[in-house]
């Protein structure tokens, strides 16, 4: 069967090591004849400028499933969202402040980024997107699509996951993102479940689509992809569960992956 959609992951996938889209990339995507949507943990402003740039029309999947979006020169469409309770968000904010007062702690609502203090994982973050945080206390008065909590020390990172699952604070999916990242969001929806709402609207289904990853939030969307796809700097357990392991992210894998998608499809009669 021939594949007619094709999902991508962005960060450790799409983009290098430093955020950025490589020509190579750009352009396998830009004259790619398939449809091409971003399934990524970012915030739609963080994805903006890379749907801009490759003039995606597509819907675009953001915050881990839980805003899916079109976007055009007037700005954003919103197809379908599912934010965090407002008592969820200020219940996790003050226990991460508490406990562990020396990770990053930020949060995102549709159009801005927060967070509690300037560190090192906000500078990293500045410097991948190229956007600037807004530092102050959650009010309440924003809906918030994710807590995203930036760990240098893996043993903290394991010691925080758990305490955070020991809480067993309702409707919320807490995954690790990366090396260093565990994001909290709305358990409503997964990449899969993003991704099943747009084959609905194209009448296709999973056997139809190819989905290139790299991380564990990836997981679920390359084991029910008709074809899926790894990068090679992806994590060990995420190459388990695809078809073809292409270039790493940082050797154009995107644009490899590709073009073995279309030599795939000009086999099939």
């Amino acid at each position: 069967m021939k594949i007619k959609h094709i999902f991508t992951d962005m960060d450790g996938t799409l983009l290098d090591s430093h955020g950025a889209l490589s020509d190579t990339n750009h352009w396998s995507i830009y004259y790619s004849e398939l449809p091409i949507t971003l399934v990524s943990a970012r915030s739609p402003l963080e994805m903006s400028d890379v749907v801009e740039k490759l003039q995606l029309s597509t819907p675009q999947i953001a915050f881990n499933g839980n805003l899916t979006f079109t976007q055009n020169q007037f700005g954003l469409q919103i197809l379908d969202k599912n934010t965090l309770n407002s008592e969820t968000v200020f219940q996790i904010l003050n226990y991460v402040s508490s406990e562990f007062p020396k990770v990053s702690l930020n949060w995102y609502s549709l159009a801005h980024w927060y967070t509690n203090k300037q560190d090192k994982g906000t500078f990293i973050q500045k410097a991948l997107t190229g956007l600037e945080p807004r530092i102050k206390t959650f009010d309440g008065q924003s809906e918030i699509y994710k807590i995203m909590i930036i760990v240098f020390d893996q043993n903290e990172l394991r010691q925080l996951q758990n305490q955070l699952n020991q809480l067993e604070i309702p409707n919320i999916a807490i995954q690790q993102s990366g090396q260093w990242y565990l994001e909290i969001t709305s358990n409503k929806r997964t990449k899969a479940n993003a991704v099943q709402s747009i084959l609905n609207d194209e009448a296709l289904d999973f056997t139809q689509i190819a989905a290139i990853g790299d991380g564990h939030n990836d997981i679920p969307l390359l084991k029910a992809a008709g074809l899926a796809i790894a990068v090679d700097n992806a994590n060990p357990e995420v190459k388990k569960h695809v078809k073809m392991v292409v270039a790493k992210n940082t050797e154009h894998g995107v644009a490899e992956a590709i073009s073995a998608i279309n030599t795939l499809n000009e086999q099939v009669i």
